[in-house]
This record gives structure tokens, C-alpha cells and sequence, in this order.
């Protein structure tokens, strides 16, 4: 009797201990980012968001409270980002009004923008276009992508070949207008408004109604954006990505992007000290060859050996000479040259905390991986720009109160 009470003991230790050893093999996966969204008197949508999410150390462990920049994961509730909406006008050489007539240009509006979304279920979205006299011109149903690798979801304009292009393009120019609706709910997502001209491209005196009409985007020109990549956002050693829009044709080769903190340099992009890449572009489909004052890109640059350290689990050991911002509070200063000469300069502020000051214009503008919109100083005179057109034109008629013009 007294051996088998023992042997049970005995059991029951080994299921306990073992039933611990188990336990502790267990992820515990927390709530990622939740987003409430809701829409101000304009219909605009605004967010509200809260990381709790994990970071795995290579242990593959999960540590997450210690890193100041946590990761952010979209859910079920669509969340529209406002710099992602482009609108472009879409050029055809015919005209359906004057089917008698070669080379006579029209065009039609495209649009698309991004939700911050999971894509669980397909969402039924129209766009309506507006003349200058503010009366109705047509409608269409966008058309949504796949889940991106930027965890966003696409929705755009379908082809206007064999459709609009045929039947209701124009030969106008001028300030038009769009209202993006969500017909299931029937609540209006965007409305907007872009201004539209046009430059001939014509080789002759036959062809004098050709032309490109394009969208105009000066209001893009002092809009900067901060923030990191969407799969670093749960490490440490994480770059900084920086833009800035330039006008014009432009090769990476001519950039330079300096960083300076307490006046003194700390990183460089020249000498394979990081780089410059060319993103978003907003131009139409010739303005690069013969109107390059209507071609805008944007450029993003990064640093090698300017990191955020994010309290993460990486090799530092790879990284000797690196400038960590995060343990180095204080204002730092982002310098672009174009061919020695500077052209672009935007400045931003390290907390005790370690995380940059987020101004409180950003609340009207959610952009996921911590990416904040912040002012630019334009300088030099190489690209002639209208300086005022972000007051009125900014996110298509939807300018950010508070917003500090350099």
C-alpha cells in the first residue's frame, strides 16, 4: 500500500512538472491594432487607434512591452488613407463628340486610394464625378484588390477603355469634383475636388487640338512623411524612412540625404551610407518629355547607420557605427542636396521617450507604421511651383488645419 501511494506521488509530480514545461511552449497571441473609426461633420473618416501588439525576440519568445514602437495590424474596420488618394485624368487622343476629327484629345478622371483593412469582405464603393458648374457628369463602381503587402487594400476606377473614354470623356479643363460613397451604407467616404489643365503635344499644324491633360499636385510640395517600413515595425535596428516630393525628372544618382543633430552631421546617404528611391508618382502619361513642370514623385531615403534601436532583439554587433535617435533626444534636421545644392530641408524632434513629437494636425490624417505628415522648406528656384496652392488644394480640397508651412 505504502509503495503504491508512492508511485502515485510520484505521478503526479512528474504530470505537474511536465504540464508547466508544456505551458511555457504556449504563444499567447495579444489583440492587435484596434481602430475605431468615425466620420466628422464633412464625412471624412478620422481614427482612433491603441497598439497592443508583440514583438519575437529570436529565441522566438514574444516580448512586446519594452519596445516603443509596437506593431500595427489592421482588422475588420476599413480605414481610409488620405494620402493615398490620387486622381489623375486619363488621356485619350479621340473625342466621341467629334467623331469626324484625328487627334482631337479628351479625357476622363481615374481614381484610387488605400484602406488600412484586413479585407474581410468586399465593400461596395461608387465615386461620382462633378463638372466645374458643380452638375453631375457620371458615376462608376470601384473596383477592390487583393490584401497588399503593405497590409492595405486597393480601390480604383475600372478601365475606361470600351467604356467612359467612348462615351463620356471631355475636352474641358478646369476645378471638378468627386464624392466617394459606400452604397451598402450609403454614408460618403471622401469628396473631393482637382483642378485640370492641359499642354499640347502636338508635331504639327494638323494636330493643334492634341494635347495631355493632367491633374495639378503643387499643393504636394511642402508634405514630408516619417515613419518605418510596415515589416520592421516590430524590431530593433529599424531605419527611418523620410519623403519628400520633388517636381520634375530627376535621377537618384543627383541626391543626397544628410542628417544633422545639435548642429553636427551624423548620417549620409552618399558613399553607400544609404540611398534614395523613387515612390509615388503623380504625372500624366507624357508630361515627363514635353512639360516636365507637371511631373511630381516622391522620394524616400534612408540611412544606414541612423536607426531606432526600439529597446528590440537584432545584432548590434553589425552595426558599430550606428546613430541610435531613439537614445538621443533633441531636434534633428534632414537636409536633401540635388547635385551639392540643398533643396529640401525638414526638421523633427526626439522626446525623453524615444519616439518623435507627433503635431497635432496628424489626428486628421491616419497613416499606419507610425508615419506622420510634416512640413518641408522648399528651397532653391530650380522648379517653379505655386506656394500657396496646399491652402486650398491640399488632399484634393481637404487642406490640414494647423498644418505649419515652412
Amino acid at each position: 500500500m505504502k509503495r503504491k501511494s508512492i508511485a502515485i506521488l510520484t505521478l503526479a509530480v512528474v504530470f505537474t512538472v511536465g504540464f508547466r514545461v508544456a505551458s511555457a511552449q504556449f504563444t499567447v497571441k495579444l489583440p492587435e491594432l484596434t481602430i475605431k473609426s468615425k466620420r466628422d461633420k464633412t464625412g471624412e473618416s478620422t481614427t482612433q487607434g491603441k497598439d497592443t501588439a508583440t514583438t519575437k525576440t529570436s529565441q522566438g519568445q514574444q516580448k512586446g512591452s519594452d519596445n516603443i514602437y509596437k506593431s500595427q495590424r489592421p482588422n475588420g474596420t476599413p480605414v481610409l488613407l488620405k494620402n493615398s488618394i490620387y486622381v489623375q485624368a486619363k488621356t485619350h487622343n479621340e473625342y466621341w463628340k467629334m467623331p469626324n476629327q484625328r487627334n482631337y484629345s479628351s479625357w476622363v478622371p481615374m481614381i484610387r486610394f488605400s484602406h488600412f483593412y484586413n479585407n474581410e469582405k468586399s465593400l461596395n464603393y461608387t465615386v461620382e464625378y462633378f463638372n466645374p458648374d458643380g452638375t453631375a457628369w457620371y458615376s462608376e463602381k470601384l473596383e477592390q484588390g487583393n490584401l497588399a503587402g503593405y497590409r492595405t487594400v486597393r480601390f480604383e476606377s475600372p478601365s475606361p477603355y470600351g467604356g467612359v473614354l467612348d462615351t463620356k470623356s471631355t475636352a474641358g479643363t478646369g476645378v471638378y469634383s468627386f464624392k466617394i460613397t459606400n452604397q451598402d451604407t450609403k454614408e460618403v467616404l471622401y469628396y473631393g475636388k482637382f483642378k485640370v489643365g492641359k499642354f499640347s503635344t502636338s508635331s504639327s499644324p494638323q494636330e493643334k487640338n492634341k494635347v495631355d491633360f493632367y491633374v495639378e499636385h503643387d499643393w504636394l510640395m511642402p508634405f514630408g512623411m516619417i515613419g518605418f517600413h510596415h515589416s520592421l515595425d516590430e524590431v530593433g535596428g529599424m531605419p527611418l524612412e523620410v519623403s519628400f516630393w520633388l517636381k520634375g525628372p530627376v535621377d537618384a544618382n543627383e541626391l543626397e540625404g544628410r542628417i544633422f543633430y545639435k548642429g553636427q552631421e551624423i548620417a549620409s546617404t552618399a558613399n553607400g551610407g544609404g540611398g534614395a528611391t523613387d515612390y509615388d508618382e503623380r504625372a500624366s502619361g507624357f508630361a515627363a518629355a514635353f512639360a516636365p513642370q507637371n511631373f511630381w514623385k516622391r522620394w524616400q531615403f534612408q540611412w544606414r547607420n541612423f536607426l531606432f534601436d526600439n529597446n528590440g532583439t537584432f545584432n548590434r554587433e553589425n552595426f558599430p557605427n550606428a546613430f541610435y535617435a531613439d537614445k538621443n533626444a533633441g531636434e534633428y534636421t534632414v537636409r536633401i542636396y540635388r547635385s551639392g545644392t540643398q533643396i529640401r530641408e525638414i526638421t523633427f524632434t526626439i522626446g525623453a521617450d524615444g519616439r518623435y513629437t507627433v503635431p497635432g494636425y496628424t489626428s486628421q490624417i491616419f497613416m499606419p507604421y507610425h508615419r506622420i505628415v510634416l512640413p518641408v522648406k522648399v528651397i532653391g528656384t530650380g522648379e517653379k511651383w505655386n506656394a500657396t496652392a496646399w491652402k486650398t488644394d491640399a488632399f484634393y480640397g481637404n487642406p490640414l488645419s494647423g498644418f505649419p508651412i515652412q
